[in-house]
């Protein structure tokens, strides 16, 4: 498991790499944690690295949002691969994460002035 992070203006992205199960969930928790707890207000979430995600990964992911929210931040997934898709689409949780097939397509829509074109929740 590899995490990665850069900014791009005043958007974090948080770049993971490997399995997102049992074995690694609790770094991945950490680290977003920390990035909340540093008051990045937007956030994206890129998964283009992750091929594998279990029912602990979707947890962390969930519970990040929620607190990231509570904190009135934007946060959204990116660059999800179609094994990982399917899994968001069947739990349903496709309708809960703003997922965006890009980085720039997301970067758009955390601008105010485009986000009214963007469908996600």
């Amino acid at each position: 498991m590899e995490i990665r992070e850069k900014a791009i203006g005043d958007v974090y992205i948080v770049s993971i790499e490997g399995r997102m199960d049992t074995a690694n969930s609790k770094d991945v928790e950490s680290r977003l944690d920390q990035v909340i707890g540093d008051k990045r207000e937007k956030m994206l979430i890129d998964l283009a690295g992750v091929d594998y995600i279990s029912s602990v990964g979707l947890r962390v992911l969930l519970a990040s949002l929620k607190r990231h929210r509570e904190r009135r931040g934007k946060m959204a997934l990116i660059s999800l691969q179609p094994f990982v898709q399917d899994v968001f689409r069947i739990t349903g949780l496709e309708k809960i994460f703003p997922i965006y097939s890009s980085e720039a397509e997301a970067m758009a829509c955390f601008k105010p002035n485009d986000a009214e074109n963007c469908s996600n929740p």
